[in-house]
């Protein structure tokens, strides 16, 4: 891996220079924000200052879970969620800004600071601790709030919906108490719209329980929701133990990993699955879970739905991200690695491609996300935040501890076997998947290496 000074331009209608690494060897994913420490956008020093004297804000506590990315063609956005496991985390979710404190990008909390404020009071405009977020086909971002701080849940959990056009809230669903137990955390969120050739009224949101082992479904249009159970989204105690960069702890996270196939107009989707601590793959039709009738009665009245794939994979993953052409991508925690499967194919590691590996960038990617700039062409966008480093109380604030990767889909398909059509139909598929710089005035659908 080398390490260069160059020129970064993100689309912010500005740039600027960043420090950051070359993370494989053809340059393919690079490290376009990275932190020792996280900071925050106050107003004066003497703010910041008094923030960090009330404990209010804790610059060692806080780290990144994941990150999504809005382009536009007058300002992008770039999403940072920072759940509250710990005291003194000022805002659960920011906006990178231009600008930085010692060397560290400074978050601006979304939508604005009030909205991370007096919690314990629990005011109707808030957002206490998101673990994840997800940005849909109608410029909307989803938010699940899972309503925690530290250990105690202060306010109920909630899943919340911006306009990224007006940054106005325009969905709000407090999830109903009959709906979680004790244990329960809140960890993803995954927007399944059914109609994003239209109004967008007709959406769904899938929402991962991963300590319940629980699916949350909720149903926009008439505001209802309900729970699902099944055996696939435990853990594996086989799994239960991460080795990573030479460090080990135990987690049995059970599900957490959700994204959808793509869609195609009067075609059911699948959703893809699995918990974090396992080995295993699962896949389940949309038209099951998004009716409710089925579950009235029984959380987990149809276990013959979900499917498990016969392949594993020999590594945990917390979070993953499907293509257009229906290619999943995901993280190996052990391996150190950003990987890449065909859903049209069997999964299993015969089938599980490496993108890009390396031993201090891509220490525990947390989640995934594949975004469209304005070229229409894909980008990989994933935070690796070093959990083994963060459970094992051994950050070390003096190095790069955070990272925001990213990467252009054709680049680092290029040879990749996930391009491989199928020998074979997949059963349940809809064929084989196929698949930023300096400013420039002639492209600015989305951000360019500095090595082109």
């Amino acid at each position: 891996m080398k390490t260069e000074t160059k020129w970064l331009c993100i689309i912010f209608g500005l740039c600027h220079v960043s420090l950051f690494p070359q993370t494989d060897a053809e340059g393919q994913v690079t490290a376009v924000y990275q932190w020792t420490n996280l900071e925050y956008d106050y107003p004066s020093e003497s703010a910041r200052r008094q923030a960090i004297n009330s404990k209010e804000f804790v610059p060692e506590n806080g780290f990144p879970i994941d990150v999504d990315v809005h382009y536009t063609k007058n300002k992008n956005k770039i999403f940072v969620t920072v759940p509250r496991f710990q005291n003194g985390i000022p805002a659960t979710l920011g906006l990178i800004t231009p600008r930085s404190y010692n060397g560290n990008p400074v978050l601006a909390p979304y939508p604005s600071w009030s909205w991370h404020q007096n919690l314990k009071r629990c005011p109707r405009d808030r957002i206490v601790s998101v673990f994840r977020v997800k940005i849909d086909e109608c410029q909307r971002l989803w938010i699940i709030d899972d309503g925690r701080m530290e250990d105690q849940r202060v306010c109920p959990p909630q899943i919340l919906a911006f306009d990224l056009k007006t940054d106005q809230l325009v969905h709000r669903y407090e999830i109903p108490g009959d709906l979680l137990q004790s244990n329960s955390i809140l960890v993803n969120i995954v927007p399944d719209v059914r109609d994003p050739r239209g109004s967008c009224v007709d959406t769904f949101v899938y929402v991962a329980d991963c300590q319940a082992m629980a699916l949350i479904v909720h149903d926009v249009q008439r505001g209802t929701s309900w729970r699902i159970i099944d055996k696939t989204f435990y853990p594996n105690p086989f799994f239960g133990t991460y080795n990573i960069a030479g460090q080990s702890f135990d987690i049995m996270d059970g599900l957490m990993g959700l994204d959808l196939s793509p869609y195609k107009p009067g075609q059911d989707r699948i959703l893809y699955y699995h918990a974090m601590s396992s080995g295993s793959e699962q896949w389940v039709y949309t038209s099951y879970i998004r009716n409710q009738s089925m579950f009235l009665q029984d959380t987990s009245p149809a276990p013959e739905i979900f499917h498990v794939y016969s392949g594993q994979r020999q590594s945990q993953v917390p979070g993953m991200a499907i293509d257009r052409n229906g290619i999943a991508y995901f993280g190996l925690a052990s391996d150190l690695s950003m990987n890449c499967w065909n859903t049209a194919v069997e999964y299993g590691t015969n089938n599980i491609g490496v993108l890009a590996q390396d031993n201090i960038a891509l220490q525990f990617p947390s989640n995934v996300k594949v975004i469209t700039n304005l070229l229409d062409k894909q980008e990989l966008w994933f935070i690796t935040m070093r959990f083994q480093r963060v459970a094992t109380g051994t950050l070390n604030f003096s190095e790069t501890n955070f990272r925001v990767m990213a990467g252009k889909l054709d680049d680092l398909l290029k040879g990749s076997k996930c391009l491989s059509r199928p020998s074979s139909s997949h059963s349940h598929h809809y064929g084989g998947g196929y698949g930023y710089g300096r400013h420039s005035k002639r492209e600015t659908g989305g951000i360019r290496f500095p090595s082109e």
